[in-house]
């Protein structure tokens, strides 16, 4: 049996393979012969860690789930002003930008197909989770600018649709140009929302 750290490193790899994979070709046409061939490994290796693809799928979704989650962090840590992360948040497809009009949003693409799995899916209730995070980060930073829960829970809804929307068209046009001035109009929006700043 191969050590404790090889072990989790091969899972890792498999994981950021299916990570990848699910992104570019999606759940539907991704196999686990797909991952094993991506990441290097024998298939047997894959079947050792993750008996089916449902299983690799939850994987990925619990590491993109850990991936917004270490992003928003580094915001936080990084900005004390709530207005500069909603910026960050808004910003965030242009450092992507090349993948976003390929591929769409990483998150919200693997949302979209996985729901056509059903409403009852596991995957399908698991991928809300990651659209649920944005609105949750985004609702935080706009209760920390001044606005009120409810109207901050349906403002942040709005803006993670305005950000969805935007790289769903983008992808759809294959324009990067038009990522880029959407995510403009979506900034101004926003700024014109937050309340006024109080004077020092």
């Amino acid at each position: 049996m191969p050590a404790a750290y090889a072990s989790d490193e091969k899972r890792s790899v498999l994981v950021r393979s299916a990570q990848q994979l699910l992104y570019e070709q999606g759940f539907v046409r991704t196999t686990l012969a797909d991952v094993a061939e991506h990441a290097g490994v024998p298939l047997g290796n894959v079947y050792y860690y993750f008996k089916t693809k449902e299983a690799i799928a939850e994987a990925v979704i619990s590491a993109r789930e850990a991936d917004l989650r270490a992003l928003f962090a580094t915001w936080t840590a990084k900005h004390r002003d709530p207005r500069a992360r909603l910026r960050c948040l808004v910003r965030a497809p242009l450092a992507s930008a090349d993948a976003v009009v390929n591929f769409g949003c990483p998150y919200g693409s693997l949302c979209h197909e996985l729901e056509k799995l059903g409403a009852r899916a596991p995957l399908a209730k698991s991928s809300a989770r990651l659209l649920g995070i944005y609105i949750e980060f985004a609702e935080q930073q706009l209760r920390a600018s001044g606005i009120r829960r409810r109207e901050a829970t349906a403002l942040s809804t709005e803006l993670i649709a305005a950000l969805q929307g935007t790289a769903l068209l983008a992808h759809t046009m294959r324009s990067r140009a038009l990522l880029a001035s959407q995510l403009k109009r979506v900034e101004r929006w926003l700024e014109a929302a937050l309340p006024a700043r109080t004077p020092a």
